[in-house]
């Protein structure tokens, strides 16, 4: 088995860890811009082949992982081309679904392509901090292009359970949506909620200093690269200022019933989000996004 990754960080590193565990006579390929990463994946036995420019050390590949932010991994796209042979499966663990569809069908049409997103990821990026463990037992949504057969995507959701994944296939569009609702407004809330204590501070830092582990588990994701969510907001920014409307309305609703001092209506509100948010994990937080 032939794999390929363009871009080796969080989610690249773990995804090669994974498939080294798992196979450890795959031969692995690995391009990234930083060398650092590359020299330590090679060291450690994950990567057989490191690369700074994509070459022919991808052909005849039976997975390419594009592992990259979302704008790069476009880029990649007719870099590759030349390389994607008959029986390989082009993927990607973007957060966003709906662009890299589009781009894959300007820049590589007869690519065989199944849009990827492990629902799995830490505050820290990197390929320094990656690991097999990080994507063990998350989902994983699949959203397959018109190219693909059937049996193409069954192959692909197989290796993705063989790695210890939960494959769901879905749309991109209703990807979005989804990873909007779930991934992408939870980092925006957690952006501005640390905003609000910096900009409310007492000028003694009181708020900073003594914030506690509610404030830090809440807002965890608020240390998360600004780069990637830059990007990430603007490729799924009808989805997000859809469902920001959603949850301003929402926090205008509870700012009311407290001005109005309704105490009932409070306690029926927030029981009833805490049975829907414990019916929620049914495996280890640490695994979801």
């Amino acid at each position: 088995m032939k794999i390929g990754f363009a871009g080796l960080g969080l989610i690249g590193g773990s995804i090669a860890m994974a498939i080294r565990k798992k196979y450890p006579e795959a031969y692995i390929a690995a391009y990234n811009r930083s060398s650092k990463p590359l020299v330590k994946a090679f060291r450690d036995g994950v990567i057989d082949y490191a690369t700074s420019e994509i070459d022919d050390g991808f052909a005849d590949s039976d997975y390419i992982f594009l592992c990259a932010p979302v704008r790069t991994n476009v880029t990649f796209l007719s870099k590759l081309k030349p390389y994607l042979s008959g029986h390989t499966i082009l993927t990607d663990v973007g957060s966003t679904k709906q662009n890299i569809h589009e781009a894959v069908e300007r820049y590589a049409p007869k690519a065989h392509f199944i849009g990827g997103h492990p629902m799995a990821g830490r505050e820290r990026s990197s390929y320094f901090n990656a690991s097999a463990e990080l994507i063990s037992g998350c989902y994983y949504y699949l959203t397959p292009s018109k190219n693909v057969t059937e049996e193409e995507e069954d192959r692909l959701k197989s290796f993705i359970s063989e790695l210890g994944c939960h494959p769901i296939t879905v749309d991109p569009k209703k990807h979005d949506l989804i990873v909007g609702a779930i991934s992408h407004i939870p980092h925006m809330a957690a952006y501005m909620l640390v905003k609000l204590v910096m900009d409310e501070d007492t000028p003694e830092e009181y708020m900073r200093v003594t914030a506690a582990g509610g404030f830090k588990d809440t807002t965890r994701i608020a240390s998360s690269d600004p780069s990637m969510w830059s990007e990430i907001c603007l490729a799924n920014k009808d989805n997000l200022t859809k469902l920001m409307d959603r949850y301003i309305h929402d926090l205008k609703d509870i700012r009311s019933l407290i001005e109005r001092s309704d105490e009932k209506a409070l306690y029926d509100m927030f029981g009833e989000i805490r049975d829907y948010r414990n019916s929620m994990f049914t495996q280890t937080e640490d695994s979801t996004v």
